[in-house]
């Protein structure tokens, strides 16, 4: 007992203090905020939900800002909470999945939070998606008043003004396609039409799940893992389209299947 109090004596109580918070990790309250034509409604919530980080999603300006987004910007420049600004088109649905899906993605091991009221009417749909793909909690701030609508390009004030109420919105969990079929759909994109066989072979050469754990010996076999894995699945989301030439099958990505691969290209 003697020995132990005078090694206990030996620690400094700042040394433990430090100690203490390296080995206590608490999650961070992210929030992920589309700066739309509003103010109230992207500071106020940030206040009242306590937030630790506040992820600011700009699009593209080619003119002077207007009043309130140097005013939310300043505010939030000159608070209390760590602020990131990341450039995304608010008005791009599957630019919208992909960009709040990959910062989800980043802060996995934080509670995240996605405000649907403050950016376009495409960027609510789109944050409520990425939520449903991810654990991200979806929230709607109600104003207090609204102003008119037949504005014009950018408003000179913001579109409503006050917070009445934030709502938790309900998100059903939908499942992301494995990450090997998006990777293939890139393939196909960037070096389409694209035979199976050579996707067989990138497969192979990637080292993609369903060439990696096959007990196929015959190449029969790897068409068929192909089809089942990758092929089947990418149609059934319309995705590709595949047209047979000869002996030959070629793989084409679709419209659908480039906007499949924008948002979700951030599995990659």
């Amino acid at each position: 007992m003697r020995e132990f109090n005078r090694y206990a004596d030996t620690i400094d109580s700042n040394t433990i203090i430090e100690t203490m918070k390296n080995e206590i990790t608490v999650s961070d309250r992210v929030h992920i905020v589309p700066l739309g034509y509003e103010k109230d409604r992207i500071l106020e919530p940030l206040r009242e939900l306590k937030a630790d980080r506040v992820i600011l999603l700009l699009h593209e300006n080619k003119g002077d800002d207007p009043w309130y987004h140097k005013e939310v910007k300043k505010t939030l420049r000159e608070g209390p909470l760590d602020l990131e600004e990341r450039d995304c088109n608010i008005f791009d649905m599957y630019g919208s999945i992909e960009k709040i899906a990959s910062i989800v993605d980043q802060h996995a091991s934080d509670d995240v939070y996605v405000n649907l009221a403050t950016g376009s009417k495409v960027t609510a749909i789109g944050g409520m998606i990425a939520c449903m793909l991810t654990n991200a909690t979806p929230y709607y701030v109600r104003a207090k008043k609204y102003g008119p609508e037949d504005e014009e390009g950018p408003p000179n004030n913001p579109v409503s003004a006050g917070v009445e109420g934030i709502d938790n919105l309900p998100s059903f969990h939908i499942d992301e396609p494995p990450a090997e079929q998006i990777r293939i759909l890139r393939f196909v994109s960037e070096e389409g039409p694209v035979a199976k066989s050579n996707l067989i072979k990138f497969g192979r050469e990637t080292n993609l799940p369903f060439m990696r754990n096959h007990n196929s010996k015959h190449r029969t076999g790897e068409y068929r893992l192909l089809d089942s894995h990758i092929i089947k699945p990418l149609l059934e989301r319309d995705a590709i389209s595949v047209e047979e030439i000869g002996r030959r099958s070629e793989v084409r990505i679709t419209d659908d299947g480039k906007n499949t691969l924008r948002a979700f290209n951030y599995l990659l």
